[in-house]
């Protein structure tokens, strides 16, 4: 088995081992609508999207509130769950058919073990997730719902082109009406 080119660029260290590793990965399909980690669970698994699309997502009082979105070789879970040990603040859905390789958080931390110096590439990744999702709040703070969208349709036209528009809008911060009237607005412009 390939070692996914984004785990590979994000974690050389764990490419370096990847012959003695790749076993610990194990390979699973999942249909779309699938709760891989339901929120108020502990993560005990995470994943690589091999291909496919897997959400990240809260739940607000009945509010659907997506995080972020993952599509192929892209790494997923609620890494502070995962690596703490507590209950998840989010669930994780496909909302494509998928295929992941699967990494249990026993073999996660047999692998830091093993091999210590993958640990800074590992904080590093962690760091960058929450930066990430930093801006993102920030970003539902400063700019317009207009502003929002357009800014997602020129940084990632890839979530505009596969992942269905109620799930934009609550990626967005926004009803799906609200979605549907700036779309149109922009069109007609």
């Amino acid at each position: 088995m390939e070692m996914p080119a984004y785990l590979a660029q994000k974690l050389p260290e764990i490419a370096e081992h990847w012959p003695e590793l790749h076993d610990l990965f194990v390979p699973k399909q999942v249909p779309a609508g699938t709760t891989l980690l339901a929120e108020g669970d502990v993560a005990t698994t995470g994943f690589i999207v091999v291909h496919g699309a897997l959400r990240l997502w809260h739940n607000s009082d009945g509010r659907d509130i997506t995080l972020q979105f993952f599509f192929e070789n892209q790494v997923v879970s609620s890494f502070e769950s995962f690596y703490l040990g507590q209950p998840s603040g989010f669930s994780i859905e496909s909302f494509e058919d998928s295929a992941v390789l699967m990494l249990s958080k026993a073999d996660f931390d047999r692998i830091r073990q093993k091999y210590p110096t993958i640990e800074p590439a590992i904080t590093r990744f962690v760091c960058e997730r929450f930066i990430a999702y930093r801006n993102i709040f920030f970003d539902q703070l400063q700019h317009s719902p207009v502003e929002r969208y357009q800014q997602l349709a020129a940084d990632e036209p890839e979530i505009i082109a596969r992942v269905p528009l109620h799930l934009v809008a609550s990626y967005l911060g926004m009803t799906p009406v609200s979605l549907s009237r700036i779309r149109t607005r922009l069109n007609d412009n």
